[in-house]
């Protein structure tokens, strides 16, 4: 497995990855582009064999991180990419001097909040009918 940072030539193949999920937030290539484009933006890829199998996105201002969004292509799950993806977040937070990071997780998505609980971040609340004004989002936060 190859981590890069993205570039809004990445565009598409972020789109056609978010696609395959359903928990995660759907850019569109457009969104992406901008996205890749802003100065606090950190997008980090996952490539397996030259194809695009991962990313992390996280905007960081002020000394604050938000992880924004993130996803593995199902035939991909389980092998520590998601992990790995996350660390390189956490670790470029460190690196940015912030002093927390935090995530909005669908209820539903046990496997991710695992994963964050994993990684340290606690439960710090809860925004109802955060998703398409119908599933309640944990919020969680790390310091960093």
């Amino acid at each position: 497995m190859k981590l890069r940072l993205a570039t809004a030539l990445d565009a598409p193949d972020l789109a056609r990855l978010e696609n395959t999920q359903t928990l995660c937030a759907h850019w569109g290539e457009n969104g992406w582009k901008t996205e890749t484009a802003q100065p606090a933006s950190i997008v980090w890829c996952a490539e397996e064999e030259g194809q695009l199998v991962g990313f992390a996105a996280m905007r960081v201002a002020a000394g604050l991180g938000e992880i924004l969004n993130v996803a593995v292509h199902p035939n991909y799950c389980r092998r520590g990419i998601a992990f790995s993806l996350l660390s390189k977040l956490l670790q470029e937070a460190r690196h940015q001097s912030c002093e927390e990071l935090s995530l909005e997780v669908n209820i539903r998505n046990r496997a991710a909040i695992s994963l964050y609980t994993k990684l340290g971040f606690l439960e710090v609340g809860r925004r109802e009918k955060f998703y398409n004004a119908k599933e309640d989002a944990l919020i969680m936060r790390i310091s960093v």
